[in-house]
């Protein structure tokens, strides 16, 4: 085989070259073309003499640099080729000296750095041609390299990144980490709330959410559940005790989850079980008695009134679970009809307290600015633009027993105070001072809570 056409060829393979504990293979590297053997001369001094060799030795060098930039991936391939490979590329070569283009299949990385240590295992060569080998041997040193060079390049990405870059990039992931994780939770409340219960169909609506009816997965227990939109809520967020701002609804009913507010003689607030933020709502899982229904369905199921006596009952409940309310300092403000359950479920009824949706945290002898309850039940103060808790309530709680006892279940203060209603002077005399005592249209005048338990009706 050609020395010459070994190197010259850029699609010729490197020799193959096999290492052994006892003796290395000498690898012969193309040189110049050279004359039959002859007697060794003495190296010539002269300057012709050596130009030859000058120029030839520099095309060489050139050739090879060409080749290094035009077909570096051929050359790279060659040099990391494996000795099975090159052995198999050997037996397609030609006895001319002129090679086939077989097809490489390309190493995996971690083998290729393996195969390129092997690779620079110290060379040795012949005698003869010690002269012509130091050129390939500093070009095969620099074309290695090269190579680690570009390697080293084209995998940047695995190297640390400079410290601006990276501070950067650190400031994205968080603000994309704290996004995504605020996703995942609105998606984990709405996935811990459809494991727990069962939504099934529309209830009721109020002011500011709709309500429907479902039950607890676990046990069946009925619920009520409360879609709020978080726009609509009327209160600023509050503290429920542990440090957390939650809607005002929900820290209040939260508070009243005091075992003595649910005892018997009470109108007990319906419970709140559970609350889940999903999205642009709030949802409110509420305990529903069963039977029951509004007081304002439960007069209208009695012909339109109630007995005296059976009024009595639903209004010592209120009065009582309204002191409650006072000595804690929430402020319901929408104490009326729609807003009472009766529980039917025995001959005695048992009302309960329901919709804290603008309830508010106040003394009982503060004043407040606004009124933000029903307006047509609304006191006369609070068409001044004032209000008060313990007054107001004592308002209120009037305008129930007046729409119990009055087959007019719609009342009004702006009618009751232009005299177009009046109380029914066939009630009992102590029912009509009850009712003097508790729409009186001065605020100061008006009895305390307490004071409404001693009245002569009542007892």
């Amino acid at each position: 085989m050609d020395k010459n056409s070994a190197m010259d060829n850029p699609k010729y393979p490197e020799v193959e070259r096999k290492t052994s504990p006892k003796k290395k293979k000498k690898v012969t590297f193309p040189g110049p073309v050279v004359t039959p053997e002859s007697e060794p001369t003495k190296p010539s001094t002269s300057t012709q003499d050596k130009t030859p060799a000058r120029k030839l030795k520099k095309k060489r060098q050139e050739d090879k640099e060409e080749e290094e930039i035009i077909k570096p991936k051929k050359m790279k391939t060659s040099l990391k080729e494996s000795s099975t490979s090159t052995a198999r590329q050997d037996e397609t070569s030609s006895d001319d000296g002129q090679t086939q283009n077989v097809e490489r299949q390309p190493f995996p990385r971690k083998k290729k750095q393996k195969d390129k240590h092997i690779n620079q295992e110290p060379i040795e060569s012949s005698e003869s041609e010690q002269p012509s080998t130091s050129t390939p041997v500093k070009t095969l040193k620099r074309k290695r390299q090269e190579d680690k060079e570009e390697e080293e390049t084209i995998e940047p990405k695995k190297m640390k990144t400079p410290p601006k870059d990276s501070s950067s990039s650190d400031a994205k992931q968080i603000a994309t980490s704290s996004e995504i994780t605020e996703r995942d939770n609105l998606i984990t409340d709405k996935d811990k709330f459809e494991a727990k219960y069962v939504e099934e169909y529309y209830f009721a609506s109020g002011g500011y959410g709709s309500i429907y009816g479902g039950f607890r997965k676990s046990d069946n227990l009925p619920v009520a559940i409360k879609h709020i939109f978080k726009r609509k809520i009327p209160n600023k967020k509050m503290d429920d005790g542990n440090g957390k701002m939650v809607p005002s609804e929900v820290a209040i009913m939260l508070k009243l989850q005091d075992e003595s507010i649910h005892s018997d003689g009470k109108a007990a607030p319906v419970a709140l079980l559970d609350w889940y933020e999903i999205g642009g709502e709030i949802l409110l899982v509420m305990e529903r008695p069963i039977p029951c229904e509004d007081l304002l369905h439960y007069i209208d199921s009695k012909g339109g009134t109630l007995q005296e006596e059976e009024a009595k009952i639903i209004m010592k409940q209120l009065i009582r679970t309204a002191i409650d309310l006072v000595d804690r300092n929430i402020f319901h403000q929408d104490i009326k009809t729609d807003n009472i359950l009766i529980q039917t479920h025995t001959n005695t009824p048992q009302a309960r307290l329901i919709d804290f949706g603008v309830s508010c945290m106040a003394e009982k002898d503060s004043i407040l600015r606004g009124f933000s309850g029903t307006p047509i039940n609304a006191p006369p103060e609070a068409f001044r633009g004032f209000c008060s808790p313990g007054s107001t309530t004592v308002w209120q709680l009037g305008v129930i027993l007046y729409e119990t006892l009055h087959y007019c279940n719609d009342f009004s203060s702006i009618h009751f105070l232009d005299g177009d209603q009046m109380i029914d002077d066939e009630l009992s005399e102590e029912c009509q001072d009850f009712f003097q005592a508790c729409l009186n249209t001065s605020e100061e005048q008006r009895p305390k809570l307490q004071d409404l338990l001693h009245h002569p009706w009542l007892r």
